[in-house]
């Protein structure tokens, strides 16, 4: 039986800090010792931002977790607005065993790997869906010692500017799934943790969800 865990955050101070802390982030600031960078690797900010929401995952799971069998369940793939320009988008690089990120900014995606992820320098290639929030990651069964975490930013997504009126989290889907669009039952729900914008509680401005294995990952609403 695959289990999925969703979690949730609806701590609207906690979430403000963390949406203020995607803009307002420094570019001076000193880097984590622990995270380097990779090939397109984000800024300081991105992995500043990714370490944070790692944490913040951390400790929301600490005081609530909803868990659920994910065999059959349904959901819907979030589909990227219009503003969004529709082609994939490839960002690849080496990831040693004291962590790094990668960033394809085009989709406003990140991926932060904490320090003992992997056990030797792994090359890792991710590629956007033209249509919906969804990445190819290989190398495909690559396993990790400690999850990484993936941070979507919404603001050309479908969802962005509208009341979330279901709840949003990382999916696991298989590579034969090819057509987004039709309602797909998932493999997995990842730990998953919804950011709303200042002062409010429906208004998402960030996902984020970890990872503990790759293939194929799409952001999802049910």
């Amino acid at each position: 039986m695959i289990r999925s865990r969703f979690v949730r955050s609806t701590v609207l101070a906690l979430s403000a800090f963390v949406t203020l802390s995607c803009s307002d982030i420094s570019p001076t600031a000193p880097p984590p010792s622990t995270v380097v960078t990779a090939i397109r690797a984000g800024t300081t900010q991105d992995a500043l931002l990714g370490g944070l929401l790692g944490g913040l995952l951390n400790t929301i799971t600490s005081v609530v977790k909803f868990v659920a069998d994910a065999t059959g369940l349904s959901v819907r793939a979030i589909a990227w607005n219009s503003s969004y320009v529709k082609v994939s988008h490839t960002v690849s690089g080496t990831i040693a065993p004291w962590g790094g990120t990668l960033t394809i900014p085009e989709s406003d995606f990140t991926i932060t790997f904490p320090v003992g992820a992997v056990s030797q320098p792994t090359f890792i290639s991710i590629t956007s869906d033209p249509n919906y929030v969804a990445y190819s990651m290989s190398p495909a069964g690559t396993k990790f010692a400690k999850p990484v975490v993936v941070t979507q930013r919404l603001r050309k997504t479908a969802v962005y500017g509208q009341p979330l009126t279901t709840k949003l989290f990382g999916a696991y889907i298989t590579d034969d799934l090819l057509d987004l669009s039709k309602l797909l039952s998932v493999l997995e729900i990842e730990l998953s943790a919804t950011i709303f914008a200042p002062g409010s509680s429906t208004l998402p401005e960030i996902e984020t969800w970890t990872v503990n294995h790759f293939s194929r990952y799409m952001l999802a609403s049910g």
